[in-house]
């Protein structure tokens, strides 16, 4: 019951206690009840009310139990008014109960012009107003109120709402309230008095609220609200304070609403104050790490201008040393003292770093389906062992790199001992397995068709298990393939391949059948080695009798190689990376003892990411390829190496790209160079556009080499530039990217479109 009633209630009570009583009420053990009836109720039923009177037919009036009963029938929250009559009847008297209701809300409608977002508005009421509650008038009060902000926060201040009520003869009063949204008022003009270090323009950049745009239809700018503008205060003040301005004040922004020309002007006026610059920096209570550390640690420098925001910086930089050494509650309080005569402020570090903190219990959340140990053998950091956060921030990202959960969070907390720290990893699984069937189109290979099962995290055990198919004009494969990265929870990995594929080079086709074994050992927290074994049997065949040569030629070939391969990786992520770097290197050894056919072959592969300005993050990748046979034996035509596409040279298809036989057929070559730079944009966690630059060739031998050369030539790399993306879909990663030949030549087309499925370079 609201308070108001409650009170009432009371009053009500009270009063009736202490009026006069009439004579019946005086005696206890009286007249006998004959009847008793209720009038007044129109929505109460009259069942209910007899429910909560204890008084009797047939049973003597009793003053106390008639008191009882009102304030039973009070205590239901639906009267506003009890009374009791008497009436002598044959043989007694007749109790009447007379009650007057309290006013419920009946029917709610809402109606206004055909702009009117009902739905919302509905949203924004549905808590405070809602049917067969108390009628209140402050209740209208408030969705007034309501309403009215939600408009203003749209941009529409003239926005005028009213309500009408219609009461009935149930005791129920009906609503309708009525909109009248009116026409959007944006702010036309923000300006500052007083700013004289900075212009308008470069404070209206620190500010969430902005002037009106011809866009703001799209993104809302221009609408004022009173909180947001509260908080660009803050944001200029502290834009100030990083510029050495430590005693500027915002005051009071001025609004000005004109309704004639539906425009809201804006005025913030500043007090700036001197600029004050450091002074002198100590550093007190640092007798773990060296002083000169810390100060390179700290990027405020003497004579700088003061900057509050690099200063908490600096705070978080010797937090950080402290913490690497295993104090992770280490204090660093920053002590400034102003010199108002010299504006300057001396800045003194004052260093508690505590106690040295081990590692308490590391606790898991959130994995329903991958094991602990398979979480927990991505930690850098054990049970027991010395804190360190950088070890820390390493496991998080290792765990993010599993691929195997949407969201983890690694939070620290005090352990059971002062000299413990708790670790809580909390996970959040996604999907690891997918069936996917696709089908697309290639200006080269037609109608393509592919089809993959995979299982990323297999019963849970962080095991890879994938069979892929893809079918087009020119290609047949399938593959099988079975990887486990820690193979008994070591730092081994194991691994077996399975393949049958056909390809058509358009100058020969290639079927081969084979397979392989791979083992890998991580050697550092960024670095491993890995070996392969592959036997396989190829088939060359399709190519012209007329124009058969040395090394392209029908044949069945047998190859046996064992490929070392070495990788460093510091890549922050490996499917949306924004720092770090990735070397490849990588050998083929076949033939000679291990049989098959003689050849050798090396590459090297680097890239390396970096943020740019704000979210756009650049990349740069090469590749260098060599390969050629020994023992007398050529290389392989099948092992010679082709360009063109959507993971190499993009604007290009094969056909475009390297040595080409006498018909105007692409046939690879021995060597291969290939430059790829990009400027991506995370627009989200999953999705990214790119502007790339791309230059490369394939170089060798052939009967036609118009547009490369038989060895590596700088100065025949073929270019192009162009757009695209990239983003995580359920099937995994897909891009699309439009590349244009920069030196297109004849018969070629000037550009093409690319479609891929995997990870970015």
């Amino acid at each position: 019951m609201p308070l108001f009633f409650r009170k009432l209630h009371f009053l009500l009570l009270f009063l009736f206690l202490f009026q006069p009583i009439p004579a019946i009420y005086a005696m206890d053990g009286g007249d006998i009840i004959r009847s008793i009836k209720i009038v007044g109720n129109k929505r109460v039923e009259s069942s209910t009310i007899h429910y909560y009177i204890k008084s009797k037919v047939g049973e003597p009036i009793s003053q106390q139990r008639v008191r009882l009963d009102i304030e039973e029938i009070y205590s239901l929250g639906q009267f506003k008014d009890v009374r009791v009559e008497t009436f002598p009847v044959a043989g007694g008297i007749e109790v009447l109960f007379k009650v007057e209701e309290i006013l419920s809300i009946g029917e709610i409608r809402i109606a206004g012009d055909s702009q009117v977002d009902t739905v919302e508005v509905w949203r924004k009421i549905k808590d405070f107003l809602k049917q067969g509650e108390t009628f209140h008038q402050h209740l209208l009060n408030e969705t007034v109120t309501t309403i009215t902000e939600y408009y203003r926060e749209k941009g529409y201040f003239f926005a005028e709402i009213t309500i009408n009520t219609t009461p009935t003869k149930d005791n129920l009063v009906n609503l309708l309230v009525n909109i009248k949204r009116g026409d959007k008022v944006g702010i036309q003009k923000i300006r500052f008095v007083g700013n004289k270090r900075f212009t308008d323009k470069e404070l209206r950049k620190q500010m969430e609220t902005s002037e009106e745009s011809w866009y703001s239809w799209l993104d809302e700018s221009g609408i004022y609200k009173k909180d947001l503008l509260k908080l660009d205060t803050f944001r200029i003040e502290a834009y100030y304070q990083d510029h050495g301005y430590i005693k500027v004040r915002v005051l009071e922004p001025r609004i000005d609403i004109n309704q004639k020309d539906k425009a809201i002007y804006i005025v913030v006026p500043v007090e700036e104050g001197p600029q004050f610059k450091i002074g002198k920096i100590d550093i007190k209570g640092n007798d773990n790490i060296s002083e000169a550390d810390i100060r390179k640690a700290i990027v405020s420098k003497a004579s700088d201008v003061y900057n509050l925001s690099q200063i908490r910086e600096d705070v978080l930089s010797v937090s950080e040393l402290y913490s690497k050494e295993g104090y992770a509650y280490a204090d660093v309080n920053p002590l400034a003292k102003e010199d108002t005569t010299t504006n300057t402020v001396d800045l003194s570090f004052e260093i508690d770093k505590g106690r040295k903190v081990y590692v308490g219990e590391i606790s898991l959340i959130g994995n329903t389906r991958t094991r602990d140990n398979v979480i927990r053998r991505e930690f850098r950091l054990k049970e027991g062992e010395l804190f360190d956060s950088d070890k820390l921030k390493r496991s998080k990202q290792r765990l993010n790199n599993t691929r195997y959960f949407a969201d983890v969070k690694v939070d620290t907390h005090r352990g059971k001992e002062k000299d413990l720290i708790d670790i809580t990893a909390t996970v959040a699984e996604q999907p690891t397995g997918s069936i996917s069937v696709g089908a697309g189109f290639s200006s080269t290979e037609n109608l393509i068709f592919n089809a993959s099962i995979s299982q990323d995290n297999f019963l849970g055990r962080g095991q890879k298990m994938v069979f892929s198919t893809n079918l087009s004009s020119l290609r047949s494969d399938f593959n099988l393939s079975f990887t486990d990265p820690r193979i008994f929870d070591s730092n081994i990995l194991a691994g077996i391949d399975l393949f049958n594929t056909d390809t058509d080079f358009f100058s020969f086709r290639s079927r081969n059948r084979g397979g392989g074994i791979r083992f890998g050992k991580n050697i550092s927290e960024y670095e491993s080695i890995a070996v392969r074994y592959g036997l396989e049997n190829v088939k060359v065949s399709g190519v012209d009798t007329a124009l058969e040569t040395s090394f392209l030629k029908n044949q069945n070939r047998t190859t046996s190689r064992i490929a070392p391969s070495y990788v460093y990786d510091s890549r922050d992520d490996f499917l949306n990376p924004s720092t770090g770097w990735r070397h490849v290197l990588k050998f083929d050894f076949a033939g000679s003892v291990l049989g098959g056919s003689d050849f050798l072959k090396a590459g090297y592969e680097v890239t390396y990411y970096r943020p740019v300005i704000g979210k756009l993050v650049g990349a740069i990748h090469a590749e260098a390829s060599w390969a050629d046979g020994y023992n007398d034996d050529d290389l392989p035509i099948f092992e010679n190496y082709f360009m063109g596409g959507p993971s190499s040279l993009r604007g290009f298809t094969i056909r475009d790209v390297g040595p080409k036989d006498a018909s105007g057929n692409p046939i690879g070559g021995s060597q291969s160079v290939l430059l790829n730079l990009e400027l991506q944009y995370p627009f989200t966690k999953g999705f990214r556009g790119f502007l790339f630059y791309d230059q490369g060739n394939v170089f060798g031998d052939g009967a036609s080499l118009q547009n490369t050369a038989g060895s590596i030539d700088f100065g025949k790399l073929r270019s192009s530039i162009g757009v695209g993306v990239r983003f995580i879909s359920p099937f995994g990663p897909v891009g699309f990217a439009y590349g244009i030949k920069l030196d297109q030549k004849q018969g070629e087309k000037p550009a093409e479109f690319h479609f891929s499925a995997g990870s970015a370079f």
